[in-house]
């Protein structure tokens, strides 16, 4: 009796499980004139079956055939549509796959019915491609290689020419850049000027003495790193009087470096000198360009 039992549950469970692999609704979309590269969509509806609810790590393994899976979708009315493709023309069929999925809490397939499939041509049978013409002979020569030296000597020629004349005409047409302006100017000359500059703007009336004083250093620095190309501008007093030695007299780099100290003097440790003091040093700056 028992044995009889377990027969019956086995049939039943047997029975079931074709059931759950064959109760199912399948639709292919369109049915025919479907041309290579189409998208076609493969509903399927069955019972428990939505996109979430499909082992997506399987899928990868599903053989649909010329066909290959593009996406899922879920339809309105419950269902799933496979969008498929294909690239192969002629008659083909569109293979049957088990897709797996969970449905409260158990393991179940829908496995599709296969399908014959007829894919037409993008190629219109009534106008074939032009066949391709066969490749050319060689290309001969009418004279020697000699024959044709004079004119590539003539093409390099007017190549360099050509290329001559751009680089002149952009050259001509460049503005130039502040810096290559400043370099065109001699340095005494340019010095001077600056001097003349400081003095228009009129700094120490206005109580920018700080300022002025850093103006006049930057003026003497410049003026320096010009005439002896070297980096003036971010030096100490000290580090430019050790660089200055073998470039000038001892008279001169020292009343530089005293010269320099002083407005770093003022610069820094916030000292204001008198009127007539502040005159003196433009004048030592400006008697520095002259003799340098």
């Amino acid at each position: 009796m028992i044995f009889y039992n377990r027969k019956i549950l086995t049939a039943a469970f047997i029975l079931l499980n074709f059931v759950n692999l064959y109760a199912f609704e399948q639709t292919l979309t369109p049915e025919k004139n479907i041309t290579v590269g189409d998208k076609v969509s493969l509903n399927i509806k069955a019972e428990g079956l939505t996109v979430n609810s499909i082992d997506k790590e399987k899928l990868a393994d599903l053989n649909f055939g010329d066909f290959e899976l593009l996406d899922m979708r879920q339809a309105a009315d419950g269902s799933v549509d496979f969008i498929l493709s294909v690239y192969k023309a002629g008659k083909t069929e569109l293979l049957s796959v088990e897709i797996p999925y969970t449905y409260e809490n158990q393991q179940k397939f829908v496995k599709t019915k296969a399908l014959p499939v007829e894919i037409t041509s993008v190629i219109d049978p009534k106008n074939p491609p032009q066949v391709i013409a066969g490749i050319k002979g060689i290309l001969k020569f009418r004279h020697g290689i000699l024959w044709y030296i004079p004119f590539l000597i003539a093409l390099i020629i007017l190549t360099v020419i050509g290329y001559f004349v751009y680089k002149f005409i952009k050259n001509k047409n460049r503005k130039p850049t502040p810096e290559e302006i400043i370099q065109a100017i001699p340095p005494k000359e340019y010095a001077l000027k600056q001097l003349d500059e400081l003095a228009a703007e009129d700094l120490t009336a206005k109580g920018l003495i700080k300022e002025y004083y850093d103006r006049l250093s930057d003026i003497i620095r410049f003026y320096l790193a010009r005439v002896y190309s070297v980096d003036t501008m971010e030096k100490t007093t000290t580090e430019l009087y050790q660089m200055l030695k073998d470039k000038i007299t001892p008279e001169h780099n020292r009343e530089i470096k005293n010269y320099l100290q002083n407005c770093d003097f003022v610069k820094f440790a916030k000292f204001i000198p008198k009127e007539e003091e502040i005159k003196k040093d433009f004048d030592k700056a400006k008697d520095f360009i002259e003799k340098i």
